[in-house]
């Protein structure tokens, strides 16, 4: 492995010079390299190498002051307790890898904004809840699947350049007013189509045409 670090020689006869005893020890982070693995740290003016232990979730930072625990030779470090220039931290496993969190009830709380980035987000649920003032959904591909699909809102707008519905049975019920305002509409309807209405109006500005082998006007 590779150190990213820069040692004088001055720190490298200190490291020499000064063995580290057993047990915990406070230390201060000087270096960390690329895999966020291995480190250099700086106790009592002495720089030694430690491994970043597997329960340290917070990834350590230059300057942070850390606990370290050394055994047979072995230098880990096992927590951050201090960062001094602020007060944001990553949680992630050494070196990367998977990060799992399990329980019973888990709630996560961002005062202000919280973002999920992956090239991939699965989601197993019975139950998904979203409570929103403002949502968006925005992709090149939108997929819904689902046995059963309830959608209650008070105002809902739908804007595409190109929208298909399909579907084996349709039943539209609208309470007070359905409007349409279109260019161009074409109805197909390969079997009966039967319309029922207490009062109806039909204005055209040009051409009115009723076309079928039977027309009847009662």
């Amino acid at each position: 492995m590779t150190m990213a670090f820069r040692t004088k020689n001055a720190e490298l006869l200190a490291t020499t010079e000064r063995l580290l005893g057993p047990g915990h020890h406070t230390a201060r982070v000087a270096a960390v390299d690329d895999n966020g693995t291995m480190m250099e740290v700086e106790v009592a003016g002495a720089c030694h190498t430690a491994a970043v232990a597997f329960g340290c979730l917070v990834r350590p930072s230059p300057q942070d002051l850390v606990l370290l625990f050394n055994d047979a030779g072995k230098v880990f470090v096992l927590a951050v307790l201090e960062r001094p220039r602020s007060n944001c931290g990553t949680l992630a496993l050494p070196a990367g890898g998977n990060l799992s969190i399990e329980g019973d009830t888990i709630a996560i709380a961002g005062r202000q904004r919280m973002s999920l980035r992956a090239d991939t987000i699965d989601l197993q649920t019975k139950l998904f809840a979203v409570f929103a003032d403002r949502a968006s959904w925005i992709g090149r591909l939108y997929t819904l699947i689902a046995d059963r699909f309830r959608s209650v809102t008070r105002i809902q707008e739908a804007s595409a350049e190109s929208l298909t519905v399909k579907a084996v049975e349709r039943i539209a019920i609208i309470d007070r007013i359905d409007s349409l305002q279109t260019e161009t509409q074409a109805i197909k309807v390969n079997g009966i189509a039967s319309e029922t209405a207490h009062s109806k109006v039909i204005a055209v500005t040009e051409d009115l045409r009723l076309d079928g082998k039977r027309v009847t006007v009662a």
